[in-house]
């Protein structure tokens, strides 16, 4: 795997709270849209049981489109499989000496100045900068060797 492609999966890791986030808001609007009860309630006060279903609730959600439903499923099945890559991408992270892992998470997640990486590890910024080429050489094996990562289809860019 190429220094280029263990960049874009650390990029694409920074990021997937905020997809996650933000495809949990779509979600909730959908809900929202179309699993709104006032319409189904009758508001008299008498019974309804006439043979068909009983509920307001259930009445609102057999009328939900089946592709809005699909949509939904299908929105929380990535979110779920963002949080298991998340989940790979940390632990190949964590496996990293503490130099090389502060020095990755600092530059590419958390978007430090190289001053400020340094004065945090103790090292010149060209060391840092050092340390970083290694640190992507080794998450670049071992992202090649994570099945989960190596088989993702990371979005391009």
């Amino acid at each position: 795997m190429k220094r280029e492609k263990v960049i874009s999966i650390l990029h694409y890791y920074r990021d997937i709270p905020k997809n996650i986030k933000l495809n949990e808001r779509v979600i909730k609007n959908l809900e929202d849209q179309y699993y709104n009860t006032l319409g189904g309630m009758k508001m008299d006060g008498m019974p309804r049981a006439k043979g068909g279903t009983s509920s307001p609730v259930e009445n609102v959600v057999l009328n939900v489109p089946r592709s809005v439903v699909k949509t939904i499923e299908e929105i929380r099945r990535d979110n779920a499989r963002m949080e298991q890559i998340r989940g790979e991408i940390l632990s190949e992270l964590n496996r990293l000496a503490f130099s090389e892992k502060a020095v990755v998470l600092g530059f590419y997640i958390n978007g430090q100045q190289w001053e400020q990486i340094s004065e945090q590890v103790n090292y010149s910024p060209r060391q840092c900068r050092n340390i970083r080429a290694a640190a992507l050489d080794h998450l670049a094996e071992r992202f090649a060797r994570n099945k989960a990562i190596s088989r993702y289809q990371f979005p391009r860019k």
